[in-house]
């Protein structure tokens, strides 16, 4: 019984080879490239700070639409798609899609893999409003509206809605939005692009990382300071 139980698990064991990985969201074992730990990251992002299941997300899903410009249908691929809760995995409930682009060589004003050339076709082409596109290193989230003249608008906006969250809520709390929990890696990143800036603007590499420190734990006072005056009605 012992030997059985034994083999079992041995063949449920998942063998990776050289840069080789697991995905979280689907169990099969992919390619550890730039892309694909950004993507990975994003997954556990998703999950963890905005609050969407796994179960309503789907890598790799390829959007079709009508491009109203060009009068014609087009396919597009999503590296992530999150659909409404509990609902069929097409298009029409579609509600956010992250595009990861291969690297961060990829700036976000790239003509044919940038922010406006991968997110704003099905943004102005769909009923889902929020995309969001990373290299790795940048995140830009975009907005799709209708304007009072009838055409569908796209913008940069700072965030967008978690599970269960509407626009309308984030801009209602404002200061007050309680800060979603970090996922680990993307905790990292920030940090790094903090530092990157720091390093770059103002080319002092010794104190580089002194000043991302003292704007830690300026930021960290600021937010225990702002929660407390929230939770005692101070504005």
């Amino acid at each position: 019984m012992a030997n059985s139980e034994s083999n079992i698990a041995s063949q449920n064991e998942i063998v990776l080879g050289e840069n080789e990985m697991v995905c979280s969201l689907t169990n099969k074992v992919v390619k550890a490239t730039d892309k694909e730990m950004t993507l990975q990251s994003m997954i556990a992002m998703m999950t963890e700070e905005y609050g969407f299941a796994p179960e309503d997300m789907e890598r790799d899903f390829k959007v079709k639409y009508e491009d109203a410009n060009e009068d014609k249908s087009k396919t597009q691929k999503v590296d992530l798609a999150i659909f409404n809760a509990g609902h069929a995995h097409d298009a029409d409930e579609l509600i956010r899609f992250i595009i990861v682009a291969k690297d961060a060589k990829v700036k976000p004003n790239d003509k044919k893999a940038g922010v406006e050339a991968t997110t704003e076709g099905i943004l102005c082409s769909t009923d889902c409003d929020f995309a969001c596109w990373t290299n790795g290193e940048d995140l830009q989230y975009v907005y799709s509206y209708e304007d009072d003249f009838g055409q569908v608008t796209c913008e940069a906006i700072s965030d967008f809605p978690a599970e269960g969250q509407t626009l309308d809520d984030l801009e209602a709390q404002g200061e007050r939005a309680m800060p979603r929990k970090p996922a680990n890696e993307s905790l990292v990143k920030t940090f790094k692009r903090c530092h990157d800036y720091i390093y770059g603007n103002e080319g002092m590499k010794k104190t580089a990382f002194w000043e991302l420190l003292n704007l830690i734990f300026c930021k960290l006072y600021d937010e225990k300071r702002r929660f407390s005056d929230a939770k005692q009605g101070i504005s």
